[in-house]
């Protein structure tokens, strides 16, 4: 609003066009104008929104139970001290009463303490004393024995650990040393002798040379022992097949298989053995389990492949033999058992017999110790991958649980101890005094007891409106917070109201901005107040932002209710006695603003310094004077001649 000296507005002939020789002339226009005076210009941003308590007391019943009478209604004006609903009280009496029985209690407590102990306390003190020694020696018997049969346990699995380490590192050894020493050169060099021998044997005349009498056959025949030859040589030759093949195996296949069985037992010994010393220095083992189980796949992976190779091996080696039994059992037929040249090939094949028998015999200690390997790892398995740790924590544990059994057992003898001493014992000043404390402490539970029963009415703390109520009659209500309130009441005597501003005008507005707030509910009426809060952030609403503001009210209409919408108009800047001109005044053209004043007679365009503006008039600080004339703009064709008004009223009148 703004608030000037009204100067008459005068309309004046504006200079006509002078007629032609005939002496006639045009209409002369009127010109409306308006004098410089000085005034108040007051500039505002407007608050709309409604009237709100700025605080509310949120009202709960001190302690839960179910509601008995609700005293006031939604709406309803409350004083401060008006009782607003009660509980149900059973309970919270029976709570008085309780209380008072613990009085009683505590009482009798310290008048027992000022008496001192009876004949019966002091022996039932000593009974205590009894029992807790026994108890104390109960517990170091049982646990010395839980103690020695833990570390016979953790004995018992280390020896067997120890035995399984050392078997299985024999074992494997062993096989190493078999496979290693088995050989099949002597064999393979006595089979081709053998061979070779026969061979020549039947080459010989055809294979009739030995052939004497009339068995001979005709020329042109093959003679018995002859054909039995021949048999046995087909036999050599198929033995020879199995050594090449076995022999094949024992130069490719066994070495590499061989070093990395050795390598992987070798490992879980020597993993087995840092586990040992691990534990035994109470060491983690985690990451020595880790590795003996990847090192265990290793060997398990190796001692298959072995005992298939040693399989193969056998299986050749049997081959073998088998064909050379059938060789000399075609070398000892009846027609050939005669014919004494064979004898020494005969004897030759007992030799490779005899040769290839000890070498199996490699073979058989080699997949024997395979397999027996397999005890001890499993030993030394179970051991690594939790038994030895675990009897080790067992142990650990049972010396744990044993120690404090011990020292609880302690405690009760010295606690039954000086028990016994306190009673029997004159009454002491400091007993007195702790029951009189107890007393004390009884007392106030029952003056907390009666503060309950008390507050089953609930008051209203200050004067205020009432708000929505939480339950009905009959109802149980949970007392002790204030997060779901049973009442609330809105405080009256401390009242906004809050609206929202653009973000053009929120810049312009500072906490404690005064202003004037009109309800629309209660007419004209207005109020003064002044700005306590503004959002610090934007709020979206349909898509606009928009920033809170309260307007706090100093003296409330009493005809405001909360909830009712109104508009502060707060006062962001203020000129007193200042040049002024109305709105219509100010003229714009092409980004130019200035006014039109009239100099003898004469409408001149004036640039000028504008100021503070509102809805009404513009301030001017330079380029006009006091009193001078400012020409307005004509009316809109079809609109009524009216002029203008500065300030309200109507033209001409003064302020």
């Amino acid at each position: 609003m703004s608030s000037i000296h009204r100067s008459a507005i005068t309309v004046v002939m504006a200079a006509g066009v002078v007629a032609g020789a005939c002496g006639s002339s045009q209409p002369q226009a009127e010109v409306r104008t308006i004098t410089v005076a000085r005034g108040t210009v007051t500039q505002t941003v407007a608050v709309s929104g409604s009237v709100n308590a700025l605080s509310q007391v949120r009202l709960n019943f001190k302690t839960g139970g179910r509601l008995a009478e609700v005293y006031i209604v939604t709406g309803q004006q409350v004083t401060a001290g008006q009782p607003l609903a009660k509980l149900d009280t059973t309970d919270l009496e029976v709570a008085v009463a309780q209380a008072q029985a613990s009085v009683a209690r505590a009482q009798a407590n310290y008048d027992q303490a000022v008496a001192g102990a009876s004949a019966e306390d002091v022996a039932s003190a000593r009974q205590a004393v009894d029992n807790a020694r026994r108890s104390l020696d109960e517990s170091q018997r049982t646990g010395q024995n839980d103690i020695a049969s833990a570390q016979q346990s953790v004995a018992k699995l280390r020896t067997n650990f120890t035995a399984a380490r050392t078997t299985f590192a024999s074992l494997t050894t062993d096989v190493r040393t078999e496979l290693t020493a088995f050989t099949l050169d002597s064999a393979i060099s006595q089979l081709n002798q053998a061979r070779t021998d026969l061979n020549a044997l039947l080459n010989a005349n055809g294979g009739n040379q030995f052939c004497t009498g009339s068995s001979c056959p005709s020329p042109g025949q093959t003679s018995q022992t002859a054909t039995e030859g021949k048999a046995a040589q087909n036999s050599l030759s198929s033995g020879s097949a199995s050594l090449a093949n076995a022999q094949n195996l024992l130069a490719n296949s066994l070495p590499g298989a061989l070093a990395d069985y050795g390598a992987s037992a070798d490992a879980i010994t020597d993993i087995a053995t840092h586990f040992d010393a691990a534990v035994q220095n109470g060491a983690d083992t985690a990451q020595l389990n880790l590795s003996y189980q990847n090192v265990q796949v290793s060997y398990t992976s190796a001692a298959a492949r072995v005992s298939s190779l040693v399989d193969q091996l056998t299986t050749a080696v049997a081959s073998a033999q088998t064909s050379i039994t059938a060789a000399q059992a075609q070398l000892a037929t009846t027609a050939s058992r005669n014919d004494q040249s064979y004898e020494s090939v005969r004897l030759e094949l007992v030799t490779l017999q005899a040769t290839l028998t000890a070498q199996a015999q490699y073979l058989t200690l080699a997949k024997s110790k395979t397999t027996q390997a397999a005890t001890p790892l499993g030993t030394l398995t179970d051991a690594v991958t939790g038994g030895y740790v675990s009897a080790i924590q067992g142990l650990s544990s049972t010396q744990e649980r044993t120690n404090a059994t011990l020292v609880s057992a302690q405690n009760s003898l010295q606690s039954a101890n000086a028990s016994l001493t306190k009673i029997a014992a004159a009454p002491k000043s400091y007993d007195i005094a702790a029951a009189y404390a107890g007393g004390l402490a009884e007392a106030a539970n029952l003056n907390a007891a009666q503060n309950n029963l008390a507050n089953a009415v609930l008051k209203a703390p200050v004067p205020g409106v009432v708000g929505p109520i939480g339950q009905q009659i009959g109802e149980f209500v949970s007392g002790g917070g204030t997060a779901n309130p049973f009442i609330v009441v809105a405080n009256v005597s401390n009242v906004a109201l809050h609206g929202t501003v653009g973000e053009a005008d929120v810049a312009k507005l500072s906490i404690g901005q005064v202003g004037t707030i009109t309800v629309d509910a209660v007419g004209t009426a207005r109020m003064t107040g002044k700005v306590t809060s503004i959002d610090p952030v934007a709020t979206i609403q349909q898509g606009v932002p928009v920033y809170g503001v309260d307007v706090t009210i100093d003296v409330l209409n009493q005809a405001v209710r909360p909830g009712m919408s109104g508009t502060a108009n707060v006062i962001i800047a203020n000129r007193q006695s200042a040049l002024v001109v109305p709105n219509l005044a100010v003229r714009n053209q092409g980004g130019r603003r200035y006014v039109v004043l009239l100099q003898n007679a004469q409408q001149v365009d004036t640039d000028v310094t504008f100021g503070l503006s509102n809805d009404t008039v513009t301030e001017i600080l330079t380029g006009v004077s006091e009193g001078d004339t400012v020409v307005l703009p004509q009316p809109r064709a079809g609109a009524s001649i009216r002029p203008p008004q500065i300030g309200g009223g109507p033209p001409g009148a003064g302020r």
